[in-house]
């Protein structure tokens, strides 16, 4: 039997689960494994049953970074996909090296750190507008990264204190940015804190005051991207506690 939501007919004993791939595996001589950033249900694994031969309706939506509806079955608490309908295949993103390699990175960092079974809406809205931004062009790749990071440490709730008073005591604090207390330090608060940029306090303070689409409209000197490339780096090593090998690949500035 069919029920019908809009002009979309789904077999009864199945569900629509709508998100992006975010990594891809071989299971069998034939089949694939796929985890999905879903609405509403955040990361779930898929099994898509022949979806690695040449002629299987599964194989284009089972490629990363796809964003597609997936019809599915549960069976022993497994989700099986038997339909993909595609939203949007992002085939730029594989036509550029830098896009590409930026690509990877943003999507690892999401699958290493979004949580199994519990929603994750607004990182997946980041992670789609993000992808659109990187796959048409409209910002250089490295930069699209760095803003995607600041992005995520903020929705995670775990952006850094960027106000004039010291994280530690509520001194003035103006120049040093200290990465494992989180934000700006005064003066007495200096021991293993860095001196920040105007131009890279300015940008990182631009990113977190706009929404996901405003954030992307600004450009960055080298200096500066060095900059934000160091310290985004160590602050997510600290607070999220992750670091990538993804996030060197392809490596254009001399750190």
């Amino acid at each position: 039997m069919i029920k019908y939501f809009g002009n979309v007919g789904v077999a009864l004993g199945t569900e629509v689960i709508r998100g992006i791939v975010l990594k891809e595996m071989p299971k069998g001589e034939t089949s694939k494994q796929i985890i999905v950033l879903a609405k509403g249900l955040g990361k779930v694994w898929i099994t898509a049953k022949g979806a690695r031969k040449q002629k299987s309706k599964l194989l284009a939506g089972t490629q990363l970074f796809c964003y597609c509806d997936f019809q599915v079955y549960e069976s022993k608490k497994y989700y099986y996909v038997d339909q993909i309908d595609m939203i949007e295949s992002f085939f730029d993103l594989r036509l550029d090296i830098d896009k590409l390699s930026q690509a990877f990175y943003i999507v690892d960092l999401v699958e290493k750190t979004a949580f199994m079974g519990i929603e994750q809406d607004n990182i997946l809205l980041l992670l789609l507008k993000t992808m659109q931004i990187l796959s048409k062009g409209k910002c250089p790749p490295t930069l699209v990264s760095r803003i995607f990071e600041m992005k995520f440490l903020q929705t995670a709730g775990v952006m850094p204190d960027l106000t004039e008073k010291c994280c530690i005591c509520g001194k003035e604090a103006k120049q040093y940015f200290h990465v494992a207390a989180g934000g700006m330090v005064c003066n007495e608060h200096i021991a293993g804190s860095r001196k920040l940029s105007t131009g890279a306090k300015n940008a990182m303070e631009f990113v977190f005051s706009h929404d996901i689409k405003s954030a992307f409209q600004f450009s960055a000197s080298e200096e500066v991207m060095k900059e934000l490339y160091k310290v985004l780096e160590e602050y997510i090593a600290i607070h999220i506690n992750i670091q990538l090998q993804t996030r060197d690949f392809n490596r254009k500035i001399d750190i």
